[in-house]
């Protein structure tokens, strides 16, 4: 099949052969093409949504994010799959569009970053900083998308791939974003449970914005820093009833993980969200106990100066330092493997001599012994004693006074048993 490619504002154009179909999807398959390298060409089937999207596609191309390709090793890492040409029949009717081509044998799904098993699987690192890495450069892509006032609202892992070599993200199908043009806005068509909001609860995605897009980035965020766990993966408490989705544990409001607790529901044993610094912990609960979500910038900011590697405020674990990491209050990978006990609270520095200046240290109080409860009626129960004498601290003078009125009783008792018996 041949196709025409053209800038949206010029009418000079060139004609492509398309190669094989490489992937496709509700709406329209995606080709390779011998002429066209680096890239990729969707063709939408339907005459109609090719005249719903035709105005769309134009207006991605005249505000695009400014997220340009990443060198590696002489190589281009494209961040996004968003469109660079119009396809059109030799007619001039629209079908489509070009994109760069996002390198799937380069790259794989977040999705497989989440859980360990799925690391090994696919050659993902296991070091825990790689994850905050990849939490960082989402939170970045997204906040430049937000700056050009585009929201994607279907964002969930599997629309993201990750560059294996360097970490980078990749976003696909944009077409499916809500995109701002110069007057009008183009609404999204699709979203994902377990990554919707509980606000948007009724509603269609064409109605959601920039809270639908916050609410399934901390999601996300949560999920690559806590074990793949769902921050509305929860136990429910007695006498609490729950939904039998995840998205109906977010519109009921489960969220396990506060700073606060809940009484509501329990965060599952494998959590290691206790260990998270504050500000971490703060954005959560942000996240997810408030309708006004911490901005896709906000995130960049917060995970920056832990993926930063300069700034050692992300720990390399002294038992496993090639995969584990932490944040300064215990590893937690370290508790979930059992290679140290886990403490109720997180760990505290010792403060300093100055702090410590004009106080006492606190005593540690003696345990209580344990009371024998097991004993007959009548016994001395051996754990409640009175206390001894320590004979060497008494006087000369009250030891022979002692000795005096040991040798009167000697002497005045059998009397008294004399008089007794007359």
């Amino acid at each position: 099949m041949q196709v025409y490619l053209r800038q949206p504002s010029r009418h000079s154009r060139e004609s492509i052969n398309l190669g094989k179909r490489v992937a496709g999807g509700g709406a329209g398959d995606i080709y390779s093409s011998p002429d066209l390298p680096e890239h990729v060409i969707k063709i939408y089937r339907n005459p109609a949504d090719r005249k719903a999207y035709e105005p769309k596609i134009k207006a991605m191309m005249r505000t695009p994010p400014r997220l340009s390709p990443l060198l590696h090793n002489g190589q281009e890492r494209h961040q996004l799959a968003w469109p660079t040409l119009i396809a059109e029949t030799e007619r001039g009717e629209f079908l489509g569009f070009a994109m760069p081509e996002i390198n799937f044998g380069a790259s794989e799904s977040l999705e497989r970053m989440l859980q360990k098993r799925m690391r090994a699987k696919t050659g993902l690192p296991e070091f825990f900083g790689y994850r905050i890495y990849v939490a960082h450069n989402l939170a970045a892509s997204v906040a430049e998308l937000h700056a050009q006032h585009h929201h994607i609202i279907d964002l969930k892992p599997v629309n993201c791939r990750i560059y294996k070599d360097n970490m980078h993200v990749a976003l696909l199908d944009c077409d499916g974003f809500s995109i701002k043009s110069e007057s009008k806005r183009f609404a999204a068509s699709q979203f994902t449970p377990e990554y919707i909001a509980p606000e948007a609860k009724g509603k269609s995605p064409g109605e959601l914005g920039v809270q639908q897009d916050l609410f399934a980035l901390a999601v996300i965020i949560f999920r690559l820093l806590n074990n793949g766990l769902h921050p509305f993966q929860a136990k429910l408490a007695g006498g609490q009833n729950g939904g039998t989705t995840l998205q109906e544990m977010i519109e009921a409001g489960y969220y396990p993980f506060g700073i606060a607790g809940s009484a509501r529901c329990i965060p599952p044993r494998q959590s290691v969200h206790d260990t998270f610094p504050d500000d971490l912990r703060k954005a959560f609960d942000q996240a997810f106990l408030r309708n006004s979500r911490p901005t896709a910038a906000k995130w960049r900011d917060v995970l920056r100066q832990y993926a930063d590697v300069a700034t050692g405020k992300l720990i390399r674990c002294n038992v496993d330092p090639h995969n584990h990491a932490h944040f300064g209050h215990g590893c937690g990978w370290c508790v979930l493997e059992g290679n140290q006990p886990k403490s109720a609270k997180p760990a505290t520095y010792l403060p300093t001599k100055a702090s410590t200046r004009g106080t006492k240290p606190r005593q540690r109080k003696p345990r209580a012994k344990q009371i024998n409860t097991h004993r007959r009626p009548g016994t001395p129960n051996p754990a409640v004693s009175l206390p001894s004498v320590n004979l060497a601290q008494l006087s000369p003078l009250r030891s022979r006074w002692s000795v005096f009125l040991v040798i009167i009783s000697i002497l005045i008792l059998p009397l008294i048993a004399t008089s007794l018996s007359n």
